[in-house]
């Protein structure tokens, strides 16, 4: 931004100074432009800001900017100036009155109706080169920083429709370094079908405004083995709230993803193993409240409405307070086996072992159990 802000000063300096330059050659032509006239032109020329000179019938005539800017070397500079192109933008390195050797844009016109002589504009770029470098050295340390955290980097400007991708992106997915991606495309072909819907819902939805950022895992198209990757970005908004810009990352999360899923596969196949255990299991908290029952206690309730609910809600009083007494027991004495007559739901009596133990989940003691059904004895 900061390039740009300097460049289009220049840019509006330069056709200043070359519109007064060449309206003062218009009314030096004309016989009978006004002394007065002139010298006002003439003294615009001299008050510019920028280092102008120019050479006509063989002699030179600089600016008041260009003697202060060069000093004792405006005659060797201006030996320079005059081996340049007569026509066209240069760049070359001058030295200034301090000594100081910088880079200069230079930008030369043949004068009108005049046979070899020109006039060149000098701009000192310095300023806009040491800017353009320590930008260039934050982006490479940004990216090196990224790539130390396994992350690259993307830059969509929504204005003019292209996307910078760093290399480690490329990289990540699967684009040769030669290859110079730049569309949003780029990285939407690349989304596996199953997850573009999601993709496109996440992405709408941030540039909407209905969420702070922009966060999605998809797969990537025809990689194999396949690959997971985790895009995360922010929009930057103008007038109106409106998008115009949106930086981000991406990361490779296969491995993160190989270990969820098989940690999912393990929850997933222990919660079947309990469920189809031949024994009424249970969770509850030391209130009494029913957090989970597996499928043989939920047929033997007769698949009444459980969560949450007590002993009190499920079974008859008598019942329900020799539980609230077992749990009492398990609880503050110790005592994790007994045994227990519960009614089914319909009116018979069963005789069960009662083994009950005591887990903590994140600070908080559940007592869970397990009922294993014995012959009734009078």
């Amino acid at each position: 931004m900061l390039q740009i802000v300097l460049f289009a000063i220049i840019v509006l300096l330069l056709i200043i100074s070359l519109t007064l330059f060449f309206r003062l050659q218009k009314l030096q032509s004309k016989p009978n432009t006004s002394q007065r006239s002139t010298l006002d032109e003439e003294e615009i020329f001299q008050t510019l800001p920028l280092p102008i000179i120019y050479k006509k019938n063989g002699h030179w005539q600089t600016n008041k900017a260009f003697s202060y800017a060069f000093g004792a070397m405006s005659k060797d500079n201006s030996e320079l100036l005059s081996m340049l192109p007569k026509c066209g933008e240069h760049t070359c390195e001058l030295q200034f009155d301090n000594g100081i050797i910088k880079p200069t844009l230079i930008y030369t016109a043949p004068l009108l109706g005049a046979s070899g002589d020109f006039v060149a504009i000098v701009v000192d770029i310095s300023h806009l080169q040491k800017s353009k470098a320590l930008l260039l050295q934050q982006k490479e340390r940004l990216e090196l920083a990224l790539e130390g955290c396994n992350e690259a980097l993307w830059d969509w400007d929504m204005k003019s429709e292209s996307v910078f991708y760093s290399q480690k992106w490329k990289q990540l997915m699967g684009y040769e370094t030669t290859e110079t991606p730049s569309a949003l495309s780029s990285w939407l072909n690349l989304v596996h079908s199953k997850d573009m819907a999601l993709v496109n819902e996440r992405l709408k939805a941030h540039l909407d405004g209905k969420s702070d950022y922009f966060e999605v895992d998809h797969r990537i198209r025809q990689s194999d083995p396949l690959q997971w990757v985790k895009v995360r970005g922010k929009a930057i908004r103008g007038k109106n709230e409106q998008p115009f810009r949106m930086v981000g990352t991406i990361r490779n999360v296969t491995v993160d993803k190989a270990e969820e899923m098989k940690e999912r596969f393990e929850h997933e196949r222990f919660i079947a193993f309990v469920e189809h255990i031949p024994a009424l299991s249970f969770i509850k908290s030391t209130h009494g409240n029913y957090l989970y029952i597996n499928q043989a206690y939920q047929q033997f309730l007769g698949f009444k409405t459980w969560k949450n609910k007590t002993a009190k809600d499920l079974f008859d009083a008598h019942t329900a307070e020799k539980i609230a007494e077992m749990d009492r027991l398990s609880l503050y004495e110790g005592l994790t086996q007994h045994e227990i007559t519960l009614p089914t739901s319909e009116g018979l009596k069963s005789y069960f072992s009662l083994h009950q133990f005591i887990i903590e989940e994140e600070g908080e003691k559940l007592l869970c159990g397990i009922c294993i059904n014995k012959p009734f004895r009078e």
